[in-house]
């Protein structure tokens, strides 16, 4: 394999768990500092079956062996650590104590090796030497892909901290696999540090298998203490149904464990919003399955949707009973109001005091959940539409008079109007009820095949601009679509105009056959996609099918929403290696990372694996910006003072997503104008409205002229 110039990729994060066992040894040799040096770089001196220089390094629950072995990268000899069976923790080759390298406390340094390995889960890792002498865990830099080849793992490490004697750092094998390395070197960081692979321009995924551990995650809610809510509810099993089964789990992304929670009914296809306070308002669920006649298989009595509600609590880990709705609201709309009211519509109704309505049938109720009163109210106390809106209609709350914008987007067919006519996007005023229909569909393309598009305001939030992700017309055997469209809601007569189509990608079939999009009949594009807003202002989509349930699209794209649209474009990343399409989900964690889970395609078996996606601009060169100091409580129009570890350009808050059969309206990213003030300090200003920020807490992002984010601190704005 080729050389390259020795690079450095991006720290990802630093790693919240320190390491569970501490080094001991002498102190390190005096490899004196500036020009630091690993000994034995090569691991051509053997000794006791290891390199001399080098021990094993193990933490967690996992078994494997270390061992020297012939084959190294241009070189006699490397060595292997390979992992048999893996619960947690990982294994590392790492300097011995007395070979440790000495470091400048406030300078950076390029670190790097040659591996190769069948694992997606290695990554970079350091120790450092405190002052007492004690080992503790530094920093992990983003997984790498597997290589059958050699290829280069390099990390610029940040500022040295004070009192730091020593580091010690090698490439940790975090799963099952073998890891072979090899060639390690350490140098004083100098220019800007670059990134070379693959993972420089399409990131890369890992994959967390659970078995029978899983969840059917059909609901996902990014909490504010930087897990995330997985609820199934019956998942989709009418054998869990029957036997009162409900399934919650919450899944810690650090620790990749989960942690259970007593499911007080079926959940299952409920709508939810954060609230003010950062609990999770849970809205509706199923009250009855649909029935079918075991010979004939037709359709005996629909669906019926739960009066139900509950909040969960993060700081607990429990439901607590809100009270039930007026009327039943299977598939729900959930968008949260300037006020911190919470406005639901749609959905199938449960049944209203004139008697049995029957399954299938849309809720005509409007609902509102008051956030002074902290409960349902009344229907005689709620501006009722009369409106037909299907289920899960996608409701954006804006910046109009009449408030909330309704993109066209919907699920299980779409809103109808009083005569059964297709109800396009348009203005509604929960306040009121006052709807105003934008003409002609408001100019959306294929507004018959928007359902399960994806429907997402794009950034910065201040733009106003909604964009109409794919989507496909299910009363017909039509492929999903490629089409997105963008509507500028600050324009005095709004109207939809073309935004570039989807990437073709490639379909899996279900039968072991793949092939790319666009070389079959009807195949072109995607329904069941997410959509992702990320902290550098841009917008992934992943997942999809472009058949009901079936002919999963693997693609992965990312858009940049330049000002003009006939200039945006979408940019296809690494793949998700997992087919999603029904009932999956994305979510933005606050180390930038993404999280996809679900699918559940048309046999109705459910995949519990979850997906995590590292972006390119992890692995991009230059210092991880981190955010020092800042005020966790704020309110709209403050104006507050960040510290910061680098030089930043821009700030942004993004709500922290609450999403199902792709869709979340209240997902936003707000930019948030700064101000350098000097020595690292910042001046920040919130927007001053509410309907811009409407109450809630937020992930604050920071990030540098080259685009790199900063991890997320969590802020409260009220």
């Amino acid at each position: 394999m080729r050389y390259t110039r020795p690079r450095a990729s991006a720290i990802m994060f630093a790693s919240a768990v320190g390491a569970t066992a501490l080094f001991s040894g002498a102190v390190p040799a005096a490899n004196a500092a500036p020009s630091p040096k690993v000994q034995n770089p090569g691991l051509e001196k053997v000794s006791g079956g290891l390199p001399e220089c080098w021990a094993k390094y193990s933490t967690g629950t996992n078994t494997g062996t270390f061992a020297s072995v012939k084959g190294g990268n241009k070189s006699a000899k490397a060595a292997t650590v390979s992992v048999t069976a893996h619960r947690g923790g990982f294994k590392a080759l790492l300097q011995k104590p007395g070979c440790a390298i000495k470091v400048n406390p406030g300078k950076k340094y390029d670190l790097q090796l040659s591996y190769k390995t069948d694992s997606e889960k290695t990554a970079l890792t350091v120790f450092r030497q405190k002052k007492n002498g004690a080992w503790v865990k530094w920093h992990t830099f983003p997984h790498l892909p597997s290589s059958k080849n050699y290829r280069l793992s390099v990390g610029r490490t940040p500022a040295v901290p004070a009192g730091t004697k020593a580091i010690r750092f090698g490439q940790g094998l975090y799963g099952t696999g073998t890891l072979t390395t090899d060639n390690y070197k350490i140098s004083p960081a100098k220019g800007t540090a670059k990134c070379v692979g693959s993972e420089c321009t399409k990131g890369h995924w890992i994959v967390q298998d659970f078995g029978n551990g899983g969840v059917r995650a059909i609901h996902s809610v990014l909490l504010h203490n930087g897990k995330v809510l997985l609820i199934a509810g019956s998942g989709n099993d009418p054998d869990n149904f029957n036997a009162g089964t409900f399934t919650t789990k919450v899944y810690d992304p650090k620790t990749n464990r989960f942690t259970n929670v007593p499911t007080p009914y079926d959940m299952f296809c409920a709508g939810h919003v954060q609230l003010a306070d950062g609990r999770v308002l849970v809205v509706s669920g199923t009250e009855e399955y649909a029935q079918y006649d075991p010979q004939t298989g037709a359709e005996t009595a629909g669906w019926k949707g739960s009066k139900k509600s509950y909040i969960f609590d993060p700081a607990t880990n429990r439901y607590t009973k809100a009270n039930d709705m007026v009327d039943g609201h299977w598939y729900p709309s959930a968008t949260i109001l300037p006020n911190g009211d919470v406005y639901s519509v749609g959905g199938y109704a449960y049944e209203r005091a004139g008697g049995d309505v029957g399954g299938n049938k849309v809720s005509l109720v409007s609902e509102l959940f008051s956030a002074s009163k902290k409960r349902w109210l009344p229907e005689n106390q709620v501006a009722q539409t009369g409106i037909n809106w299907a289920t899960y209609p996608s409701l954006h709350l804006t910046t109009k008079a009449a408030p909330l914008f309704y993109s066209g987007v919907s699920v299980f067919s779409h809103p109808v109007n009083a005569d059964g006519s297709l109800r396009g996007p348009g203005f509604l005023d929960p306040y009121t009820g006052a709807w105003q229909a934008l003409p002609n569909n408001g100019g959306l393309r294929r507004a018959d095949a928007r359902d399960q598009a994806a429907s997402v305001l794009l950034p910065p939030a201040q733009d106003q601009r909604v964009m109409v992700v794919g989507g496909k017309d299910f009363s017909k055997p039509d492929a999903a679509i490629r089409l997105t469209d963008v509507i500028n809601l600050k324009s005095a007569n709004p109207k939809y105009t073309a935004g570039p189509n989807l990437p073709l990608g490639t379909v899996h079939y279900g039968d072991g056959t793949d092939a790319p999009v666009g070389r079959q009949t009807g195949a072109q594009g995607k329904t069941y996609v997410s959509t992702v807003l990320l902290p550098d202002g841009k917008v992934l989509e992943t997942g999809g099918s472009q058949a009901a349930r079936a002919e999963h699209v693997h693609e992965t794209s990312i858009l940049d929403p330049v000002p003009s649209v006939s200039k945006m474009k979408w940019k296809s990343v690494a793949p998700d290696p997992v087919s999603r399409s029904y009932h999956a989900s994305a979510v933005l964690l606050p180390d930038g990372r993404v999280l996809a889970v679900g699918s559940n395609p048309w046999d109705n078996s459910f995949d519990t694996r979850i997906s995590i996606y590292a972006p390119p601009y992890l692995y991009k060169g230059g210092e991880t910006p981190k955010i020092t100091s800042y005020q966790k409580g704020l309110s709209t129009g403050a104006k507050t003072t960040i510290s910061t570890s680098t030089p930043i350009t821009k700030a942004s808050l993004i709500r922290p997503i609450a999403v199902t059969h792709s869709s979340d309206p209240n997902q936003r990213s707000i930019n948030v104008p700064v101000k350098a003030l000097g020595g690292g300090k910042y001046r920040l200003s919130i927007d001053a409205r509410k309907s811009m920020v409407p109450p809630g807490w937020y992930m604050l992002f920071v990030q540098t002229k080259t685009g790199k984010p900063s991890e997320a601190r969590w802020v409260h704005i009220k």
